[in-house]
């Protein structure tokens, strides 16, 4: 729908710390762009919300850190620019805040508003389902509406009685409702007789850091076992596609059959018989992509023996998350190794008749998360803006 008139120019801030925040910060921005075409986007953007219209202040790249030791090492720089951005959004209030994941970074600029009577919203509730519970008290007051990516989340929310909306999934939407694996083998140029093998180490710099020897030594293994096999490796960055690099240096494994792409995720995740990926937002990418996975992350020992005794749940992988069981392999931390990795890959691969049960799972889940969500997110931000559509 369109507004049928507007009224000055609404300038909204919008904060996204990483690329999947960047995805959904672009299709958001430009959802809202129809109801509210003469709005102002600025804040802290990605390339995608960059060329949906967003004016950034600072390199998203800055913000994309995880770890409690990794996010120490990076404290003084984000700490600034927190303060800084904060200042100049409370001596320049926009007429909203939409953030976007990146909830330790987010909270604090959302609190500091909403106390000075602007609106906020964010957009992708934190894991509280799965850890850390008791930030639903903080949430409450950082926040004017929660967005919600998953129909699970919504009652959490209203039962700590903070104002939500479930609105879907816009990955869900941007994933074709059946894949056409040929085709998208044919357009990468693929040959039929190819055993293809997806790796996804992380988007941040920080996990291709800890994991890509991990997935250089994963990928020896595996092209013993499957002399056939094609390496698919899609990058977000320059920086990360370099860290990738120098561990197949360091490995002696320059012979190896890997592409290394820039962008082209979802192709890749497509064009794949089994996918190895870092867990967090790809692996929902590839349950869209009705591929089967193995689920794989490590963190320094001390970040790790501090996380894992907060998790409430037993998987930390959301197609398990969903499916409310493990229905993807996941070998973390100490079990994160080589051979384990080589070895459920090639269980996956070998056994057609589990794949196949697996991809139908997974597209029981994808029809239930498909339901126009940059469309519904917009709705919701002009109600919040009081604007009527």
């Amino acid at each position: 729908m369109q507004l049928s008139h507007i009224q000055g120019r609404p300038r909204i801030a919008v904060v996204a710390g990483e690329a999947s925040g960047d995805l959904l910060g672009s299709q958001l921005i430009l959802a809202l762009k129809k109801r509210l075409p003469h709005a102002e986007f600025f804040g802290i953007a990605g390339p995608k919300m960059q060329s949906a219209g967003c004016a950034t202040v600072v390199p998203m790249e800055k913000l994309a850190v995880r770890g409690y030791l990794e996010v120490i090492r990076h404290l003084p720089e984000l700490l600034r620019i927190r303060r800084q951005l904060k200042k100049q959004l409370l001596a320049n209030k926009p007429d909203l805040f939409i953030g976007i994941d990146a909830p330790d970074f987010n909270f604090s600029l959302e609190k500091a508003l909403k106390q000075a009577g602007v609106p906020t919203i964010h957009y992708v509730g934190p894991s509280v389902w799965a850890w850390r519970s008791e930030r639903l008290k903080k949430i409450g007051q950082c926040v004017s509406h929660m967005l919600l990516l998953f129909p699970f989340e919504e009652q959490i929310y209203r039962d700590a009685r903070i104002p939500a909306s479930y609105v879907g999934h816009p990955l869900a939407e941007i994933f074709p409702a059946e894949p056409n694996q040929l085709a998208v083998r044919e357009a990468l140029e693929i040959p039929d007789q190819r055993a293809v093998f997806t790796l996804l180490p992380g988007s941040r710099q920080s996990e291709v850091e800890m994991l890509a020897t991990l997935f250089v030594e994963t990928a020896q293994k595996l092209l013993e076992r499957y002399p056939n096999a094609l390496f698919l490796v899609p990058f977000v960055t320059r920086e990360t596609r370099l860290l990738f690099e120098r561990a197949i240096w360091k490995q002696g494994a320059q012979e190896l059959p890997f592409r290394l792409m820039f962008g082209h995720a979802h192709e890749a995740m497509q064009a794949a018989d089994v996918i190895l990926l870092a867990s967090g937002t790809a692996t929902l990418e590839a349950m869209l992509a009705r591929r089967p996975m193995v689920v794989t992350y490590r963190l320094s020992p001390l970040t790790y023996r501090i996380v894992k005794r907060k998790l409430r749940l037993p998987y930390v992988s959301l197609p398990n998350v969903l499916a409310g069981q493990f229905i993807v392999p996941e070998l973390l931390q100490d079990d994160a190794t080589s051979d384990n990795l080589a070895q459920a890959m090639a269980n996956l691969f070998d056994d057609k008749r589990l794949s196949n049960a697996l991809s139908a799972r997974f597209a029981d889940l994808h029809h239930s998360l498909r339901c126009d969500a940059a469309e519904r997110a917009a709705d919701a931000v002009c109600a919040v803006l009081g604007v009527k559509i």
